[in-house]
């Protein structure tokens, strides 16, 4: 009768322990990995577009991070016009150090919005990125994790209209295609 006791008092004190055994374990690392030449050569396509601190840009009251979804809620459907180009079109970092944008077939005459101009580079050092196009110099904080591509800058704007210029952290995501 006793040892039915001490079987059930230890049944019992392992259920109440799973919880936090495995609470405790850890997850397998995620799947980040600095940049390399190799890793961002290829095709990309856009995701994503944040902004960091968000912005209340309709004036709701309402802040957003997601750029995307801002163009997407503009009025006249423009701004999913803007987003369905922005997210069709794709972005080739090629291994000449060349790097190309392709308009997706849903960008019209009004949507264009290729984010790469003829004759751009693209040099990596570390996980910085820099992206030339003619005299514009642009260098991005770069981190891969899995298929993604996120390519992050500090801008400073004026983008809640305050008259104040503020640091801004703009991200664009990329999934290889």
């Amino acid at each position: 009768m006793e040892n039915r006791n001490i079987s059930r008092l230890i049944a019992w004190v392992l259920v109440a322990a799973m919880p936090l055994w495995f609470g405790s374990c850890k997850k397998g690392s995620d799947d980040t990995v600095t940049p390399t030449t190799s890793s961002v050569q290829g095709s990309w396509k856009i995701s994503g577009y944040k902004i960091d601190p968000g912005v209340d840009f309709s004036g709701t009251g309402q802040k957003s991070n997601d750029l995307l979804a801002y163009f997407k809620s503009l009025p006249n459907g423009i701004g999913n016009d803007i987003a369905d180009c922005l997210t069709s079109t794709t972005i080739t970092f090629n291994a000449n150090g060349k790097i190309t944008g392709t308009p997706g077939a849903k960008c019209t005459a009004s949507t264009d919005m290729n984010p790469v101009e003829d004759n751009s580079t693209w040099k990596l050092d570390g996980n910085k990125l820099t992206i030339t196009s003619g005299s514009d110099v642009s260098t991005y904080d770069t981190v891969i994790s899995g298929n993604t591509l996120k390519m992050s800058e500090n801008q400073l704007e004026d983008y809640d209209g305050d008259g104040k210029e503020e640091t801004y952290t703009v991200t664009l995501e990329l999934t290889k295609v």
